[in-house]
């Protein structure tokens, strides 16, 4: 089937997309918990540092008789070297798996039974932990995740149970073309900046990463003032905050001596690679070095991949799917990262089209750089943005999620304007994105052929 799709990938395993809380702010009876270095409105959340540099945020939403709790990491791919590659995400793997308290799959098992359910997700410059229970069941749910956050035994055996499982993602990694395709283009596109490493790991430091490797990274990174806990749901702020306080409490960790990443060199050309494998299509993965989160042309980079690559009336569909018939699909990826990423374009296309397929995707991101979008195309973007933040936060998760995500990489106002100035994203912004993306004379690309053709 032809189609086309753009992931605004805010999470590796959970499309949880943009959102802003935009809300009243917070009542002047509210005064700053004990022990709290400050409490502020932001957006209707409050966010608390606790005395030992523990962030807490808490938004109220009384929609349904359920509570979200996350904690937020700020480690991920980005924070290892070749030996540690996959450390964090195998440390996510372990942390529910048995601690001082409780045995290997007690938390599991609890968590059932109380109707909730529980999971986490790793990506370039985070990790995240989350509970999802009927609110009743905060404090419990609280205590649980506390008592892995700080008291983790990474049991050896099951270290070893999970090591197989981490071995078995990566292969259906590397068996998934059009991933395939993305990861190698990855590694084409950075040559020293620690995003050109896979999330998930190779599998040779998989295969030989001791249990030291991921408590050194337990013991350096989850540590107060690296760590984020957001509650939302049914429950009261001053009472949430107060039994975070407590769970919490005598928690402690030296700050994180966190060295700057080297800085990517300007592309000088084009990288380009092709690999063979047993597939009978075509995939290719297009990158342009991308903007960051505190660069001004992030929300009109939004628009522009939402342009170009979201659903039936989206550019690249329209014209290098239905009209020129070079490819099955096309799709935008734009993730939202501390450090410039990437812009990348994924295509599926017939292997004698692959060489047209790429000329035609490059005419019409050219077309957008030169002559710019349509006033049809600029509100079509907006409008979808705009009704997927409202879908991405109608739920407690989805509101955690994106005030957790933009805590860690960014900050709540970040998080409490951008719909708003995703609305004031003009025509001209877009070009001016599109202008600084889109250089025929710098990007990476990657193919994956059928093997012998």
């Amino acid at each position: 089937m032809g189609g086309g799709r753009v992931l605004r990938g805010r999470s590796v395993r959970a499309a949880v997309l943009l959102a802003g809380m935009l809300g009243a702010l917070v009542p002047a009876w509210l005064s700053p918990m004990p022990g709290a270095a400050q409490v502020r409105p932001s957006g209707g959340a409050v966010r608390a540092v606790l005395e030992g540099g523990l962030t807490v945020i808490v938004q109220e939403h009384r929609a349904a008789d359920v509570v979200a709790l996350h904690t937020w990491i700020r480690v991920g791919s980005k924070d290892e070297d070749d030996e540690t590659n996959g450390a964090a995400h195998f440390l996510e793997h372990m942390l529910f798996k048995g601690t001082a308290r409780r045995k290997v799959g007690e938390m599991d098992r609890e968590v059932e039974g109380i109707g909730g359910v529980l999971n986490a997700g790793t990506s370039l410059d985070w990790t995240y932990y989350y509970v999802v229970a009927p609110s009743r069941y905060f404090d419990q749910v609280l205590e649980l995740q506390s008592d892995a956050m700080m008291r983790s035994t990474l049991d050896p055996s099951e270290l070893e149970r999970e090591r197989r499982v981490v071995l078995e993602e990566i292969n259906r990694r590397d068996n998934f073309p059009a991933t395939r395709a993305v990861e190698l283009m990855r590694g084409l596109a950075f040559t020293v900046h620690p995003y050109r490493r896979s999330v998930l790991g190779t599998r040779a430091a998989i295969e030989r990463m001791p249990r030291d490797t991921l408590l050194r990274f337990y013991r350096d990174y989850y540590v107060p003032d690296n760590m984020t806990v957001v509650v939302v749901g049914n429950v009261r702020t001053a009472q949430a905050l107060a039994s975070v306080r407590r769970a919490y409490a005598g928690f402690s960790g030296p700050p994180v001596l966190r060295v700057p990443p080297p800085v990517e060199p300007p592309m000088t050309g084009v990288r380009r690679l092709v690999a063979e494998q047993d597939v009978r299509v075509a995939y290719l993965a297009i990158g342009f070095p991308g903007p960051t989160v505190r660069d001004r042309d992030v929300h009109a980079t939004d628009v522009l991949a939402y342009s170009l690559g979201r659903g039936l009336g989206a550019r690249l569909r329209l014209q290098v799917v239905d009209r020129a018939r070079l490819a099955q699909s096309v799709g935008v990826s734009f993730l939202t990262t501390e450090d410039p990423y990437l812009f990348v374009i994924s295509a599926v296309t017939e292997p004698a089209h692959a060489e047209r397929a790429e000329a035609a995707i490059l005419a019409e991101v050219a077309a957008v750089a030169d002559q710019g979008i349509t006033e049809a195309e600029l509100v079509r973007a907006r409008n979808l943005l705009e009704g997927e933040h409202i879908y991405g936060t109608h739920t407690t998760r989805g509101q955690a999620y994106t005030l957790g995500f933009y805590a860690t990489i960014a900050d709540l106002e970040f998080a409490s304007g951008y719909l708003a100035r995703i609305r004031q994203v003009t025509r001209d912004d877009v070009q001016r994105a599109a202008r600084r993306l889109f250089d025929p004379r710098r990007y990476a690309v990657a193919a994956i052929r059928p093997a012998g053709r």
